[in-house]
């Protein structure tokens, strides 16, 4: 299994572990390290949970911290899914990949969108977990400035994280969640990336866009993320699009990760 970090051109920092002989390559943006992106508030160690549990052997995976985010947390950008879909692509690019399959969670749920549909020559397959639709997620005034302060004030950012997860853990999951996010997290970055997710609306784009996607969603998130809210818009996009519920929070790679990596894995080698 090889494991080396690499610095892409542009600064975005990549970790990528598995043979380079495997089956498959799996870009994972989870807005955080190891190709796959990571959510808005998704922090350095989120998919150290998951990782065990993939094969490495079927599977080079390829996992990239966003701008602002984790090893990239002193880039700067613009924060918005065009330039997610321009950094992927550069890094697919140093990597030698012609062909990869993606992953994001949450906001980068929500890039994979654009993604699968800019790079659909080059992306095989999509996973997005717990993401943000392509239409975003629009706030009244009061819930955005809520959002805001959570890159600032800590007792906001627990309040959101209970929120996330329907308030069925205790307070040792808030104060964990608050120390990774504000060691990994550029705050500015942060609060740049809440008018992406929740002001952003390409969803004319990805409509009719071919390629294989499968959204996991989580029984115990927000209600705006859940299924009920949300699949009807996805099937309506996506005529290749499946889907998985499972009875976890915002964080499935962390509150169910065998069962994560299980779903993910083999909608990926299937």
């Amino acid at each position: 299994m090889r494991q080396i970090k690499i610095t892409h051109s542009t600064g975005i920092c990549i970790y990528v572990a598995g043979k380079k002989s495997a089956k498959k390559q799996l870009c994972s943006f989870f807005l955080h390290s190891k190709s796959k992106i990571r959510g808005w508030v998704s922090c350095e160690g989120d998919y150290e949970y998951a990782l065990p549990f993939f094969d490495l052997k079927q599977l080079t995976m390829a996992f990239v911290d966003v701008r602002g985010y984790g090893l990239s947390k002193n880039i700067k950008g613009s924060y918005n899914t065009d330039e997610i879909t321009a950094d992927v692509d550069a890094v697919a690019a140093h990597l030698a990949w012609a062909k990869f399959s993606i992953v994001g969670h949450s906001m980068t749920g929500m890039a994979v969108q654009k993604i699968m549909s800019r790079l659909s020559a080059k992306v095989e397959k999509v996973v997005a977990t717990v993401p943000v639709p392509a239409s975003g997620f629009p706030l009244d005034d009061d819930t955005f400035g809520f959002f805001a302060s959570m890159a600032h004030n800590d007792d906001a950012f627990k309040g959101g994280m209970h929120a996330l997860t329907s308030e069925i853990y205790g307070q040792g999951w808030v104060e964990q969640k608050l120390k990774q996010n504000r060691n990994s997290v550029d705050a500015d970055a942060m609060e740049k990336y809440l008018a992406m997710w929740s002001k952003e609306d390409f969803s004319a784009e990805v409509q009719g866009c071919e390629t294989p996607i499968l959204v996991v969603f989580g029984s115990e998130d927000n209600e705006g993320l859940r299924e009920a809210a949300n699949a009807d818009k996805f099937k309506s996009w996506y005529p290749n699009y499946q889907q998985s519920v499972m009875a976890t929070g915002h964080y499935p790679m962390i509150e169910a990760p065998v069962a994560y990596a299980k779903i993910v894995q083999d909608y990926l080698l299937s």
